[in-house]
């Protein structure tokens, strides 16, 4: 049996079983703000918590992801616990705006029980402030006097390449609405503040030299002055009308007309000379004009003349407002004028009783056919008649107007007129006189049945007779009527032209005899008396009815022109009056409602009347009465 390598205590004494321990050691210490950069904690310097240090195990002076960190705490501490044996190096993570202070530092060994404190680290806030302010320098003394405002908005920056611009990455910032800038937190340095130039603008304080920013120092006072030194000049194109080289109240502005700035001098534009254009008002402005001597001029038009002479030099200084630098224009032409008269007595000359007629188309003949072609210039009279053509070049012009149905011309046409260069035809007139006729007839006993009126047959009295205007046969209201006398005549008066359809309210117990007539009323046919019946002229000359507004001259004596627009005719036994825009039915007659200021034409009926100015057309047996008018309307006048 072998041996046994078992020792029992009661074999052999056992020794050196022994049982070792290491005491951990601590790293600790405090981050605090050296005020005074001395690398010391002086009374009054405060800790600064939440600045990471670690420990740089590697020695590469820059924290790892294996390597212990830490954060101070509220009052600046630190601590590493727990360290195995070894030599150790405590670093900080550096925080912008400040430097070190006190030196890295040295190698820490750590043997069992080492706690190392009082590792401290002092750091200094290494930035400061640059601030100042933009201004207007209102009497360009490079200072800031009391009241000269703050200029807000403004660029300012720090020049860090001394390029005298502001390149990107360069601190920049805009002035408040005081004018205030601050550059705050900049690291200690020495830099170059400028501030970015703005159009009409000049800086009036030199640029500031080199300014040292220390650390928590604020450096005030960098300011910067400028003065809008730029100018205006303004003023108004007018029409000199009367070319008294003034702008009076009645002269009308120009608008579209090209000023420029003459900066050679030459009297014309030439590229690169500031042009404008006058608004509608006239008005031109250029702004922002730098300092110097200008001569501003127009750009001539064909046909003016300039009548105000050319502006001086004008001088812009800083905030230079040059006004009213005006320029007036004549255009040399000349005018033609004149009026419409109702010129009521026929007698081609304007009465003081005679109203003026308004709306009536005037026009220049440009070649003399005798009517209103396109292109040619035309205008209505006015409410008084008037009418006018202005600004006609020199030349020759015929002037004509335009008729209107139912009316005939009784003033000659004017010769041609010679106008131009300030000549100026004034009182021409056109007379023109209202044509009407009177419709009048014969109601009898057609005791033969045979349509005609024969000898012996007696007249039919107070029988309704009666102007069908929308032809269906029956009376209606606004159609015109009269009543047969004892002798059986009826008559119309003052009747425009026109087509008219005459039809009677058959009394009770009569047929009618006599086909319905169609008569026309025609400026074209001179005045006779017609037998309704049967068509045939009587070869009576119409003569003037005492008291006919239209025939009888008297009737109007005494009576204001301004009261002459409405023509009322007398009717027997008091009848009521009918507009004449009320007897014509729009398609079949003429429609009078757009006569030129002629107002309210009344017809009336008067037994006996005088017969004269229509044609008797009795053709109702070929056809539909419809086919037999000759449509007119407002187009026609």
């Amino acid at each position: 049996m072998s041996e046994s390598s078992t020792r029992t205590a009661s074999q052999i004494d056992i020794g050196n079983v022994n049982i070792g321990n290491f005491q951990v050691g601590s790293i600790s210490g405090t981050k605090y703000n050296d005020f005074n950069a001395n690398g010391l904690p002086d009374p009054g310097e405060v800790p600064i918590p939440n600045w990471q240090l670690y420990l740089d195990l590697n020695n590469n002076d820059q924290p790892e992801f294996n390597e212990p960190s830490t954060l101070t705490n509220p009052q600046g501490n630190y601590i590493f616990a727990n360290l195995p044996p070894g030599t150790y190096q405590v670093r900080e993570v550096q925080q912008p705006n400040f430097r070190q202070t006190t030196p890295n530092p040295a190698p820490i060994t750590i043997t069992s029980g080492t706690n190392a404190g009082n590792i401290n680290f002092g750091n200094n806030f290494n930035a400061g402030t640059i601030a100042g302010t933009k201004f207007n320098d209102i009497n360009n003394n490079s200072s800031r006097d009391p009241g000269e405002q703050g200029l807000a908005n403004w660029q300012i920056y720090l020049d860090l390449n001394r390029n005298n611009r502001l390149d990107g990455g360069e601190p920049v910032t805009l002035t408040n609405v005081e004018g205030n800038y601050a550059f705050v937190n900049i690291p200690a340095e020495t830099y170059l503040v400028r501030e970015v130039q703005q159009p009409g603008f000049i800086q009036t304080t030199p640029d500031p030299g080199p300014v040292n920013v220390t650390s928590n120092a604020t450096v005030n006072n960098i300011n910067f002055g400028n003065l809008f030194f730029v100018g205006s000049i303004s003023g108004v194109k007018f029409n000199d009308l009367n070319a008294n080289s003034v702008r009076d109240a009645t002269d009308p502005p120009l608008t579209n007309w090209q000023i420029y700035l003459d900066l050679n001098g030459n009297g014309s534009v030439d590229p690169g000379e500031p042009t404008t254009i006058t608004n509608p008002q006239g008005n031109y402005t250029f702004a922002n004009v730098s300092p110097g001597r200008y001569l501003v001029r127009e750009v001539q038009q064909p046909g003016w003349v300039q009548t105000t002479p050319n502006p001086g030099p004008i001088d812009i200084t800083g905030n230079t407002n040059a006004v009213g630098v005006n320029f007036g224009n004549n255009f040399p032409t000349g005018s033609i004028s004149g009026f419409k008269f109702n010129d009521l007595n026929a007698n081609g000359v304007n009465e003081p009783t005679e109203p003026r007629v308004g709306n009536w188309p005037i026009y220049l003949d440009f070649n003399n056919n005798g009517s209103l072609d396109p292109g040619e210039p035309s205008t209505l009279t006015n409410p008084e008649g008037n009418f006018s053509f202005i600004n006609l070049p020199q030349a020759t012009y015929v002037v004509r107007e335009v008729p209107q149905p139912g009316f005939r011309q009784t003033t000659p046409n004017p010769t041609p007129l010679t106008v131009g260069n300030g000549t100026n035809a004034t009182n021409l007139s056109f007379g023109n006189v209202l044509v009407t006729g009177t419709i009048s007839g014969v109601k009898f006993n057609d005791f033969n049945a045979n349509g005609r009126l024969d000898p012996g047959e007696p007249p039919i009295a107070n029988s309704t007779i009666y102007i069908d205007l929308n032809n269906n046969s029956s009376l209606d209201p606004g159609e015109a009527s009269t009543l047969s006398d004892v002798q059986g005549n009826y008559s119309f008066r003052n009747v425009p032209v026109g087509s008219y359809v005459i039809r009677e309210v058959p009394p009770p117990g009569f047929i009618l005899t006599t086909p319905p007539t169609v008569v026309v009323v025609s400026a074209d046919i001179q005045a006779s008396s017609i037998d309704v019946v049967t068509g045939e002229a009587e070869g009576r000359s119409a003569k003037s009815l005492k008291g006919d507004p239209l025939t009888d001259a008297n009737s109007y004596a005494g009576t204001p022109a301004g009261n002459m627009g409405t023509d009322s005719l007398l009717l027997s036994q008091g009848r009521d009056t009918y507009q004449i825009s009320k007897f014509l039915s729009d398609g079949f007659f003429a429609n009078l409602g757009s006569i030129p200021n002629f107002g309210q034409q009344n017809v009336g009926v008067e037994p006996n009347a005088q017969v004269g100015n229509f044609v008797n057309t009795n053709e109702l047996n070929n056809g539909a009465i419809a086919h037999l008018f000759v449509p007119m309307g407002a187009r026609d006048f």
